[in-house]
């Protein structure tokens, strides 16, 4: 994927501002080989920073990285606090960034213990050890010199909060018992230990919160909505619009854009939260699924509410992890809420939603008089990174174009 994240990495200096800061500071990428990871390697590098791009797959990291100017270095688990310490130690860092974390919706639902612990595990094995180093330093008598870091969250942290853009010090409320809360719950801890550790020991910890972020540097296999879409249009596959769905809106941010955010937010920011999302560029998914399609000379199919439906036709839960359950003597049990689409038994129970419609589990992926529900996606309100000099420059159509282009590579 190499020739497009170089090719992103260009058009990211382009919306960064000055980036005189990052000249010829060694900066440690974990989770370099995703998407955002990628394309901020090569950036830094572009940059005149010395990279150490770090990650767990040994072979993406050949794929992604067959330039000499960055150096690969090869994690299996962000949570071992001996082979994190050992990266760190490798080299004396300026900038640590953490984007080591599944972003993957399967993952939250199918994995959603990995996705915790990547997230809180792998920034506390950090961040401990930058805090052994200040607490010897001051037995020294010495001022601690600890690196920068950067740790990569998510807007899933403002949760369901109320219409308009959300603020770095806005809040949403987060149900703990949805499938997908996982990755919410993880990026909000997360956060949380940065602050503590901030506080506590004088840590330069910076947070950055990337809205949906898009581009084709997406690890194969990736479930997200974009990846799914702009994989399947490249292969000439036509596109399915799940029902119901096509209103839903959303601020998109392509690729080049988000990581010109975070090169703003190491050279120029400082402690604290930043929003990374491109406010001009809301799109709803019919018109997202249209533009790929056109682009791509495939078309766009009306899809059904959920991958699975109860036998009362409702959808079940929003995935198939609740359907599969065999039947004792050809029935249900009673705990159960009826039958799946596929005949086998749905384990989720049917409740009430606060307007009355029918919620199968906590996810609200229900299918109730014509109609789905479906979580608000938050805007955020980026003013706070934009006095950092940071504009975003790419649109939909181009960043649809760009992406499909690559991997038809």
């Amino acid at each position: 994927m190499k020739y497009m994240a170089y090719e992103d990495a260009d058009l990211a200096l382009k919306s960064a501002g000055d980036l005189s800061a990052l000249a010829a500071k060694k900066v440690l990428v974990l989770g370099a080989t995703g998407m955002v990871g990628s394309v901020l390697s090569y950036a830094l590098a572009k940059a005149g920073a010395y990279v150490s791009a770090a990650g767990r797959n040994a072979k993406l990291l050949t794929e992604r990285f067959d330039d000499a100017q960055i150096k690969t270095v090869e994690i299996f688990d962000v949570t071992n606090p001996v082979i994190i310490r050992q990266a760190m130690t490798s080299d004396s860092f300026d900038f640590i960034v953490d984007c080591a974390a599944p972003a993957d919706p399967k993952a939250a639902m199918e994995d959603p213990v990995e996705v915790l612990r990547d997230n809180f595990f792998g920034l506390d094995n950090i961040l401990s050890v930058l805090a052994e180093d200040v607490k010897a330093a001051e037995r020294r008598g010495r001022k601690p010199e600890t690196p920068v870091v950067l740790f990569v969250s998510s807007n899933a942290v403002y949760g369901q909060g109320e219409d308009g853009a959300a603020c770095e010090k806005c809040a949403g409320v987060i149900d703990f018992t949805c499938p997908f809360a996982a990755y919410a719950v993880a990026k909000g801890a997360s956060e949380a230990l940065a602050a503590a550790y901030s506080r506590q020991f004088g840590l330069d910890v910076r947070v950055a919160r990337p809205g949906i972020v898009y581009g084709p540097e997406f690890i194969p296999g990736d479930t997200r909505p974009f990846a799914v879409a702009l994989s399947q249009a490249a292969s000439g596959k036509d596109l399915l619009l799940p029902e119901g769905m096509g209103s839903v809106k959303a601020d998109v941010t392509y690729v080049s854009d988000c990581v010109a955010g975070l090169l703003a937010i190491l050279a120029r920011g400082e402690k604290g939260c930043y929003n990374i999302s491109n406010n001009e560029a809301e799109i709803d998914l019919s018109t997202a699924l249209k533009d790929i399609a056109k682009e791509a000379g495939v078309e766009v199919k009306e899809g059904s509410c959920c991958a699975h439906k109860c036998s009362d036709g409702s959808c079940c839960g929003g995935s198939s992890s609740c359907c599969g359950v065999e039947k004792v003597d050809g029935k249900c049990g009673k705990q159960d809420s009826g039958e799946c689409s596929d005949g086998s038994c749905c384990t989720m129970k049917k409740q009430s939603c606060s307007d009355g419609s029918c919620c199968g589990g906590s996810d609200c992926c229900v299918k109730e008089k014509g109609e789905c529900k479906f979580p608000r996606l938050t805007r955020l309100n980026c003013d706070k990174l934009q006095k950092l000099g940071w504009e975003p420059k790419i649109g939909p159509e181009d960043g649809i174009g760009f992406s499909l282009k690559a991997l038809k590579k």
